[in-house]
């Protein structure tokens, strides 16, 4: 066992390599890991200098990965994801069973909580817990055993299963749509006051992806409101500072409340809705995942 131990590259070493190999950059694996840079550079080098080899080709805005960090990458994964996996095992089976589901909360509200009354009815002994947040899973530090999001990424790390797919479209309040002509035209919509969202996530919509998949380029298209949150854009189209782009099915429930309208004619494809599923799912992960795509809302 001494010799096994001693064979060992320093553990604290390893989470820092996995990050920065995966990111190709040390300043974002440091952001991931809620550490400095210069921690995470350390510990890299902490690594290299046990190894005897050099793990990155450092460059201003990056690091490639060498041969050897290639080669030593699947181990480190293995053997993180076995620990985490153990880990997880010990607390499930020392407190209440509990299924943890990240997502969204649009998302949230419009497709998981009604799922969940029917899940708990066929497993009263699960308890569940909702995670909102807008984070990429592959960023999340949140543990979770579903997560559902847009998107089709990660896909080398988790199950990914289509829940359904997803259309945008223009939408305002109702007294808003009362003093737009009968029919808004692409062209008229780029003059509209728009509310816009931009994520760190190359899947989201913002306006300007929308004008493209319709051929138009308007000049004259400037967001009168740009917000970091979908739900907070949808509260200030609510409150008829403008337009914003809703996805069909988070923007259902408010839609259907008569809160908003959809200005008809513009729908465009989105990024699909999916299920992500760690390698080592919770028991009952699938099955909230079929009840969630059974109950979407058409």
């Amino acid at each position: 066992m001494t010799d096994f131990y001693r064979s060992l590259p320093p553990l604290a070493t390893l989470v820092a390599f996995e990050a920065a190999h995966r990111h190709r950059n040390f300043t974002r694996a440091a952001a991931e890991l809620f550490q400095s840079q210069t921690t995470v550079s350390r510990r890299v080098r902490e690594l290299e200098a046990d190894l005897g080899v050099t793990l990155f080709e450092r460059h201003r805005y990056d690091a490639t990965p060498t041969r050897h960090a290639d080669e030593l990458i699947g181990s480190v994964r293995l053997a993180l994801g076995e620990l985490a996996n153990a880990a997880q095992r010990i607390r499930t089976t020392t407190g209440p069973d509990t299924l943890t589901v990240l997502s969204s909360l649009a998302l949230t509200s419009a497709m998981i909580v009604p799922a969940v009354s029917r899940f708990q009815s066929k497993h009263p002994d699960v308890d569940v817990r909702i995670v909102s947040a807008c984070e990429p899973v592959e960023t999340s530090r949140e543990h979770f055993d579903v997560a559902i999001q847009y998107g089709s990424s990660a896909s080398d790390r988790f199950e990914v299963h289509l829940i359904d797919d997803e259309t945008v479209f223009p939408v305002c309040s109702p007294t808003f749509a009362e003093r737009l002509v009968d029919t808004v035209t692409i062209a008229d919509l780029a003059g509209l006051p728009l509310i816009d969202v931009t994520y760190d996530d190359p899947s989201w919509v913002t306006w300007a992806d929308y004008f493209a998949g319709h051929g138009e380029q308007p000049t004259s298209m400037s967001p009168r409101l740009t917000l970091t949150s979908y739900g907070s854009a949808l509260d200030a189209a609510e409150r008829g500072d403008g337009v914003a782009l809703g996805w069909e099915r988070s923007v259902g429930p408010r839609i259907d409340a008569g809160t908003l309208v959809e200005i008809p004619g513009h729908r465009t494809p989105g990024a699909a809705i999916n299920a992500y599923l760690p390698l080592s799912p919770h028991r009952h992960a699938a099955d909230l995942v079929d009840l969630i795509r059974s109950s979407r809302q058409p």
